[in-house]
């Protein structure tokens, strides 16, 4: 049998725990210690007041005025009485003689240029020689046939006396031929139906002659005015010339029109036939004119190439006749389409929109409003307001 007994530890043996227990309570009382070490807390001040920014808006005032809507330009005067000549036909023809320059003066019948027609004109001589040849024979088929039908009896009794010697077929039939040949002679409306195929012929060889002719004329380029050369062909001579080719071009120099073509139709698509217009002249000096041809009134008997030009031109003519003027002198115009005196405007910088609503901002006592408006006649810089504002007004500029 065991006996335990308790014995008290050694100081040795507790040495370590002892140990342990100091370490910590001198780490607790350091800690303890560290708090007197902070800062003290600073008080929480109250932020800044920031004043707000002044807000500035770029305005101007609503006016009471009068606007124009216009089309400026610079063109020259031009001759709407002109006529493009060319040879209707040339088939086969060179170039013989060119007689003009452009700037020339020509009068009315003045041969202005001339085919080579030496074959056509042995062709005409040759139509003549056929003509009298046809003339010919209707006299001699007017003439009385007398001698020939008494040539057809003594030929039917020669047959008869024949036919009763020999008593044939062949002699039978020679004289059925004399008969018929005498019947043929003695019938007046045989010698009618020989006279109107002469007279035919006789028609038939003029008419060929006649269109010879003409054509020969054709060869010939002549002025069916007196009038100022604006253009001639570039075609030398002996060149092979085609048919209606432009060679060369007159106008009236004393019937002058200012000619603007515009870059596109719409551009001018509201300037209506009689609108009234100014024309500056070189030297400054202002001329009342007035529209006299649109897109919309072009004339159906002009050529394709003007047609397709004058569809997007307009022609201004002065109202009075000018002195001095020549074709090709640059002037400035102004035409105006739409005006409106006492009108309501403001700067098209104010105005607004969205889809089809049109308004402005509106600046009353400091505060911005938003104003619907209904606009009239607008310019690049101005526009008519006919309701929504008054005169005084500001409006925002953007």
């Amino acid at each position: 049998m065991y006996t335990n007994w308790k014995t008290e530890p050694s100081v040795k043996a507790c040495l370590p725990s002892l140990m342990r227990h100091a370490a910590i309570v001198s780490a607790f009382a350091t800690l303890l210690s560290g708090c007197s070490l902070l800062p003290k807390e600073e008080p929480i001040l109250a932020p800044p007041l920031v004043e707000p920014v002044q807000v500035t808006y770029d305005v101007a005032e609503v006016t009471l005025g009068t606007i124009k809507r216009s089309i400026r330009g610079t063109s020259t005067f031009t001759t709407v009485d002109k006529k493009e000549l060319s040879f209707p036909e040339s088939k086969g023809l060179r170039l013989k003689t060119l007689n003009v320059n452009s700037g020339d003066m020509v009068k009315a019948g003045q041969v202005l240029a001339e085919l080579d027609a030496t074959e056509l004109e042995r062709s005409i001589e040759m139509a003549k020689y056929e003509v009298d040849k046809a003339k010919l024979e209707l006299l001699e088929a007017q003439q009385d046939n007398q001698y020939e039908v008494e040539e057809a009896r003594l030929n039917v009794l020669k047959a008869e006396m024949n036919a009763k010697v020999s008593e044939t077929k062949l002699a039978q039939i020679e004289l059925d031929q004399a008969k018929l040949k005498l019947a043929e002679l003695e019938d007046p409306k045989r010698r009618e139906y020989k006279i109107e195929r002469a007279k035919l012929n006789v028609k038939q060889r003029e008419m060929d002659l006649s269109s010879l002719q003409k054509r020969l004329a054709d060869t010939k380029l002549v002025a069916p005015m007196d009038g100022l050369v604006l253009f001639v062909s570039n075609e030398q001579v002996g060149d092979e010339i085609d048919a209606y080719q432009t060679l060369v071009t007159i106008g009236d120099p004393n019937k002058l029109h200012v000619l603007y073509t515009a870059p596109e139709r719409d551009a001018i698509k509201d300037v209506k036939d009689g609108v009234k217009a100014l024309i500056k002249l070189p030297d400054g000096t202002d001329v009342e004119g007035i529209v006299v041809q649109t897109p919309l009134n072009v004339p159906d008997d002009v050529p394709e190439e003007l047609k397709r030009l004058y569809h997007r031109s307009l022609l201004i003519a002065p109202v009075k006749p000018l002195l001095g003027i020549e074709v090709g002198t640059s002037v400035f115009f102004e035409i105006v389409v739409e005006q409106q005196e006492n009108a309501v405007i403001i700067p098209m910088k104010a105005l607004r929109g969205f889809n089809e609503r049109m308004y402005v901002h509106v600046l009353e006592e400091d505060v911005k409003k938003e104003v619907d408006v209904t606009v009239g006649i607008k310019t690049e810089a101005e526009v008519e307001i006919i309701s929504g504002l008054q005169p005084g007004q500001l409006v925002i500029l953007e």
